[in-house]
């Protein structure tokens, strides 16, 4: 049974990154693996992030464009954000030492019931709640078989 691949902020961001062609395939290649198949899981806070990185922090394109991007996300957008989920991400803190905006996003993903988490900062391999860290970017990280 296929469930759920919850990307991190990052991995949007790279997809458009010009400065990082390498990792803008790899990332522009899961993402739309995850669409066709409808595994994609995204949160508000994950939306959010790659907005402001896009338009601010790292200005990669005009504001018009990040929106229209983040909107033709947004059907993708079914992870929880609510109080049960910083619950949830405090007991991820606790057992993971993770940074709190991580663990706000893992608490998501488990919650929407992914078995994926791409990401590029988190521990690679690290499972928390049935649901595989994985770095997209790391050369032993097989697509294929994780995608299939």
């Amino acid at each position: 049974m296929q469930t759920g691949i919850f990307i991190d902020s990052n991995i949007l961001i790279y997809s458009l990154d010009p400065a990082e062609a390498g990792k803008r395939a790899r990332a522009g290649d899961v993402i739309r693996r995850a669409v066709s198949t409808a595994r994609l899981v995204l949160s508000p806070q994950t939306l959010n992030e790659c907005y402001r990185v896009l338009t601010d922090r790292r200005a990669i394109m005009p504001r018009e464009d990040a929106r229209r991007f983040v909107t033709s996300l947004m059907p993708c957008c079914t992870a929880p954000s609510d109080i049960a989920n910083t619950r949830r991400a405090w007991e991820i803190q606790d057992a993971t030492g993770f940074a709190w905006w991580d663990c706000l996003m893992l608490a998501s993903a488990t919650r929407a019931g992914c078995s994926l988490f791409f990401s590029e900062d988190l521990a690679h391999g690290r499972v928390v709640d049935d649901m595989r860290i994985v770095d997209l970017f790391r050369s032993d990280t097989d697509l294929d078989t994780l995608l299939n």
